[in-house]
C-alpha cells in the first residue's frame, strides 16, 4: 500500500518536472524567436499556452496543487537569467506572473470543483470562468507592482501610464480570453493529440523492464531540466 502511494507520488512530481520544463523551453525558444523577429504580439500566445501546460498538468494529476507547483517551477527555472547581464525588472516580473497565473488557475478551479460543477458546462459561465481567471492574474501582478516593487521598476513597468495599463487590463485581456474560451471548447481535439503522444511512449516503454522505468522515467526529467536551463542561459 505505502509502496503505490510512493509511485503515485513519485509520478506527480515527474509530470509537474516534465511539463514545467516543456513550458519553460516553450518560453526560452518561441520567446527568443518573437524577440528576434520584434513580433509585438508576443502576449497572444503566452498566457493561452500557459494555460494548456496548467490544464495538461491537472488532468494528468488530478491535483490542484500541481497547477501551482508547474507554474513554480517554472517561474523558479526562469529566476536563473538573474545571473545573467540585463535588467532585473525583465527577468522577475516574467517569473511572477507565471506564478500568478497559476494561482489564478487554481482559485477558479477550485471554485468550479466546489460549487459549479454541474454549470461548468455551460458556455456563458465557461466564459466567465476564463475572463475571471485572466483578469485575476492581471490584477494580482498590478498590485505587485503597486506595493511591492522599487519606484524604478513600476516606472516602466504596465501600470506607468494608460497607454500600457488599457492594452494589458483590458484589450490583451479580453483577446486572451477569447483565444482560451475557444481553446477550451475544442480541449478534446487539442487533449487528443497528447494523449496519443503518450500512449506511443507507453507502448516503447513497455518494452522496457519494469525496474527500469524509473531510471528512464528520472533520465528523461533531468535531461529536460538541463535543456531549460542551458536555453535560459544560451537564448537569454
Amino acid at each position: 500500500m505505502r509502496n503505490g502511494y510512493e509511485n503515485q507520488r513519485y509520478s506527480k512530481i515527474l509530470n509537474i518536472i516534465i511539463w514545467g520544463a516543456l513550458w519553460g523551453i516553450f518560453e526560452s525558444t518561441v520567446g527568443y524567436l518573437l524577440h528576434s523577429i520584434s513580433f509585438g504580439y508576443s502576449w497572444v500566445i503566452w498566457y493561452p499556452f500557459a494555460c494548456f501546460i496548467m490544464t495538461n498538468v491537472y488532468r494528468k494529476n488530478k491535483s490542484l496543487s500541481s497547477v501551482f507547483y508547474v507554474g513554480l517551477f517554472c517561474a523558479t527555472i526562469k529566476m536563473l537569467n538573474l545571473f545573467l547581464p540585463g535588467r532585473i525588472d525583465r527577468v522577475i516580473n516574467p517569473a511572477i506572473s507565471i506564478v500568478l497565473e497559476a494561482i489564478a488557475m487554481v482559485c477558479v478551479m477550485f471554485i468550479v470543483n466546489l460549487y459549479l460543477k454541474e454549470k461548468q458546462k455551460n458556455s456563458f459561465i465557461q466564459g466567465l470562468l476564463v475572463f475571471a481567471m485572466n483578469t485575476g492574474w492581471r490584477a494580482m501582478f498590478i498590485l505587485y507592482l503597486l506595493f511591492f516593487v522599487p519606484d524604478w521598476i513600476r516606472d516602466v513597468s504596465v501600470i506607468s501610464s494608460a497607454e500600457k495599463f488599457i492594452p494589458f487590463f483590458i484589450t490583451q485581456n479580453l483577446v486572451t480570453s477569447a483565444f482560451i474560451f475557444v481553446g477550451y471548447k475544442y480541449k478534446a481535439v487539442l487533449l487528443n493529440g497528447v494523449e496519443i503522444i503518450e500512449n506511443r511512449i507507453s507502448i516503447w516503454t513497455q518494452a522496457v523492464p519494469n525496474k527500469a522505468i524509473p531510471v528512464l522515467q528520472t533520465s528523461l526529467a533531468t535531461f529536460m531540466i538541463c535543456v531549460n536551463i542551458a536555453l535560459q542561459f544560451i537564448l537569454k
